[in-house]
């Protein structure tokens, strides 16, 4: 109950989580939008009424016309009236600017009303400047003065008679004639004249005064009209400035109500990222905790694996070491039996016995290899090897199976370089299951190994290996199949392979940093075609070939072998059986090591995996004693040869491991190498001369392996490699280059070897260790010591080559 509770609340946990990020998402993106119109409103508000401005500015525009035509009664120059008109116009231009910025309908009736208003009171005030009854009496005043002043000037001469023409005068500017005949006794002149004068004058004063008071009647009209204009213009601006105000203060409200509805959904958003992050953190408890539990169990998985992996290695390096033991001595056994007389039948069986072994160790060794590239403990070595010479030892090992089918073997070689730098082993494994597949399934036609270049630098090659046939073909859709473990083109090949060749070889090809294409039709043939990168090197010396290896004879050895094996004993009994050897037999470890420390041996072979004491044991223990055999060489034969166990053998003092079952040749040449320095004294063969009790060389070796020629060749090339590297050693002191010095170093050791110069190889190998940390003085006199000796070398071989 409790696990499907927690289920069920992780699967809540789970729904809740997306359904609650999606309504925050959608309620910040709200939250965000109003913020932004709240923000937009508010930076609007902020912004002038620019409505009330321009209303302001027309109350100023009025104010200016009022002030104009008040100017123009007092004094009616014309500027006034041009004023005033100016001021109208404007007025009326912000009228219509301002019922363009306006929607409301009210409010545009509003501002036309306003139009209307401020064009009548511009009218009353005009006829209010035209009213000018004030101009007429001070006419008259200033009339009545001049002629009130006439006696003074008439009294200068009363007895002279008024002209004709000046009564005309007067008559014509009173608008009546004046009758003067009286002859007897009369006014003097200028009383008469004044007195009707002043009459006149008298009439027009009393008229001018009946108009002026009509005037006065209609200018009170006016300005009281003008008055009540005035304020329906003012109160009308008022109003219009109190919609603008209220329209201010209803955006605010409109702000304060923006900004309350925002503040809730962000107090919404706030709560609802608060519940999405409550909800995180226990998805990321729940997860952690989970993580913790996958991670004990992915813990758990990888130590399972791990032991797994270790019991799978552990299982294939016992089941390789029980089938090889016994295939060991099948094989060993039919090779000593095929040596032997026997009828033509026998020999037939003994063939297939011996093929049915072959198949059984070349499966053996594509499963431990398949093995150690899946848990990728394969390395590649580094050696100078013949890439033509490498191909060629496959096409040769197919020779007699092709030939048994009727097919042809072709190779063809463009622009190879001779020598690369590369592992040759694992080159010519891939080639031979290349070749074999190639065979397998191709009843009739021919088989084409191709080499050329892909591409190439100074140091660098990518070859570009084919291997074609005209054979069954391989569809389409199982063309990349085939490269996978275990899986072949149609399942009827099963019957004809496990369907490891090509998987193995494509881990290879990977490891090399390579590549590998198919090109197939059905029943056209398939080619498969090999990239792999390689660096060019330079041989120094020939290696030679296997084939022209001649048999090797032993005499004279003091041989220990030791295995718990019965039949590997009596194996070895019957290999050594033909050459003159003592054999001393031991059944496990601990009786190996007893004689051993007992008394000398020339070799000692030893198995691995013994009971009791292994073989690493028995060395180890014979390494720190200081007894007869403390540095004779040893051998070991194991079932299985890992990386782990070629790095133990060599650390604890194995010269040499070999993987069982073993070739007899091979074997026999390596009891040689390891024991030719006694085999060559106890044989009588005569040495150079020495230095400090060691031999500067010895040529029985070169003389073994072929002609005359062929040893006069050797020392020719070693006598030119060496002088070579001599000098580039003193180039390599001078600038410096320590990898150069360890490079030519190493250059120089083989062909030393071959001449079994151990003075030499002695001095050469110091220098090596010399060449990463000793001082350049030190390494130059290394240098000298090894120039003295191949100068020694060199002088002698020239007397006896």
């Amino acid at each position: 109950m409790k696990i499907i509770e927690r289920r069920t609340l992780a699967w809540i946990v789970n729904i809740a989580l997306p359904v609650t990020t999606v309504v925050v998402l959608f309620m910040g993106y709200k939250a965000y939008t109003k913020l932004n119109t709240m923000v937009d409103t508010l930076e609007e508000s902020a912004k002038p009424n620019y409505n009330l401005i321009t209303l302001n500015e027309l109350s100023f525009y009025i104010n200016e016309m009022e002030r104009n035509i008040d100017a123009y009664r007092v004094d009616s120059r014309s500027n006034h009236m041009r004023s005033f008109n100016t001021a109208l116009d404007e007025s009326l231009y912000l009228i219509d600017s301002l019922k363009e910025t306006i929607d409301d309908n009210r409010v545009v009736g509003l501002y036309d009303s306003l139009s209307s208003l401020l064009g009548q009171w511009a009218k009353v005030q005009t006829q209010i400047g035209a009213l000018n009854s004030d101009i007429l009496e001070s006419t008259l005043d200033d009339l009545t003065q001049k002629i009130a002043q006439l006696p003074e000037t008439l009294a200068e001469d009363d007895t002279a008679t008024i002209p004709e023409e000046k009564k005309r005068f007067l008559g014509r500017i009173f608008g009546r004639k004046k009758n003067q005949q009286d002859t007897t006794t009369r006014p003097s002149q200028s009383e008469r004249l004044q007195k009707e004068i002043l009459a006149e004058l008298s009439n027009a004063k009393s008229q001018s005064s009946r108009e002026g008071d009509a005037l006065k009647n209609r200018l009170a009209n006016l300005s009281q009209e003008s008055a009540q204009l005035q304020n329906e213009i003012v109160s009308l601006i008022n109003n219009l400035e109190a919609i603008e105000v209220e329209k201010d203060q209803q955006n605010v409200k409109n702000v304060e109500l923006l900004a309350k509805a925002t503040n809730q959904e962000i107090v919404v958003f706030s709560a609802l990222t608060s519940i999405l992050l409550l909800i995180t953190i226990v998805t990321q408890v729940n997860y952690l905790a989970r993580n913790r539990k996958y991670q004990q169990a992915l813990r758990s998985a990888k130590r399972n694996a791990e032991e797994l992996a270790h019991a799978k290695e552990r299982f294939l390096a016992n089941m390789s070491h029980e089938i090889r033991t016994p295939m060991n001595a099948i094989a060993g056994f039919t090779n000593q039996l095929l040596k032997s007389n026997m009828s033509p039948e026998q020999r037939d069986q003994l063939e297939v016995v011996k093929n049915s072994s072959d198949h059984l160790i070349h499966l053996l060794n594509d499963i431990l290899d398949l093995s150690k590239l899946q848990a990728n403990k394969v390395e590649l070595e580094k050696e100078l090897f013949d890439v033509r010479a490498t191909l060629l030892e496959v096409i040769r090992i197919f020779e007699d199976k092709a030939s048994a089918k009727g097919l042809k073997l072709k190779s063809e070689f463009e622009g190879v370089p001779k020598y690369v730098n590369g592992d040759p082993h694992r080159l010519r494994q891939m080639i031979t299951n290349l070749v074999h597949n190639a065979i397998k399934y191709t009843d009739s036609g021919s088989i084409t190994l191709s080499t050329s270049i892909q591409q190439k630098t100074d140091k660098q090659v990518t070859l570009k290996i084919s291997v074609k046939d005209t054979g069954v073909g391989i569809p389409k859709e199982k063309q990349q199949k085939i490269f996978e473990e275990f899986e072949q083109a149609q399942a009827s090949d099963q019957r004809q392979g496990t369907g490891l060749g090509l998987a193995i070889t494509s881990m290879l090809v990977n490891l090399h940093g390579g590549s590998i294409d198919i090109d197939s039709e059905v029943d056209e043939g398939t080619e498969m075609i090999l990239y792999l990168p390689y660096e060019i090197g330079e041989a120094l010396t020939p290696k030679k070939d296997k084939a022209k290896t001649p048999q090797i004879h032993l005499k004279q050895l003091t041989i220990l072998i030791a295995d718990d094996e019965p039949f590997n004993l009596k194996l070895l009994e019957a290999v050594f059986k033909s050459h003159e050897v003592e054999l001393t037999l031991a059944n496990d470890g601990q009786s190996a090591l007893e004689a051993l420390l007992s008394q000398p041996f020339d070799i000692a072979i030893l198995d691995v995996k013994m009971p009791g004491m292994s073989g690493f044991e028995v060395v180890e223990q014979l390494r720190k004693n200081d007894g007869p055999n403390q540095k004779t060489p040893t051998l070991a034969l194991t079932a299985t040869i890992s990386d782990q166990e070629r790095l133990m053998s060599k650390k604890i003092g194995f010269d040499h491991i070999m993987r069982k079952p073993f070739d007899e040749a091979e074997f026999l040449e390596a009891v040689h190498q390891l024991t030719a320095q006694k085999t060559k004294t106890r044989n009588g063969i005569q040495h150079s001369q020495h230095m400090n009790g060691q031999s500067l060389y010895d040529l029985s070796t070169l003389k073994s392996i072929g002609d005359k020629d062929f040893v006069t060749e050797m020392v020719n090339t070693f006598k030119i490699s060496a002088a070579k590297s001599i000098r580039n050693l003193y180039k390599a002191v001078d600038l410096k280059i320590r990898s150069s010095i360890k490079e030519e170093a190493h250059k120089m050791l083989p062909p030393a070897r071959h001449l079994s110069a151990n003075s030499l190889v002695s001095s050469i190998e110091k220098l090596q260790r010399m060449a990463e940390q000793a001082s350049f003085e030190e390494i130059n006199e290394q240098i000298k010591i090894v120039e003295e000796i191949y100068s020694q070398i060199k002088k002698d071989l020239e007397s006896q080559v």
